[in-house]
């Protein structure tokens, strides 16, 4: 199954394709606009941080624990 590509978007990866090193590198550093999120991804965002935040607690307790 190929993916559908329109013109404008091929003619823009043909032009990235081109470019020099440093031009690419410049093209690829400017910032993106920040996504609108809904409040149901917002709240699953912080609750996966709060969950990282957790494992890596308890990942440095037993790891000190076991040091004993």
């Amino acid at each position: 199954m190929s993916e559908e590509r329109s013109p404008a978007s091929e003619r823009e990866q043909e032009l990235v394709m081109n470019l020099e090193r440093d031009q690419f590198v410049e093209a690829t550093s400017l910032p993106v606009a920040r996504a609108a999120l809904g409040r149901r991804a917002r709240a699953a965002l912080w609750a996966l941080r709060v969950f990282a935040v957790a494992v890596s607690a308890m990942v440095v307790y037993t790891f000190a624990v076991s040091l004993h």
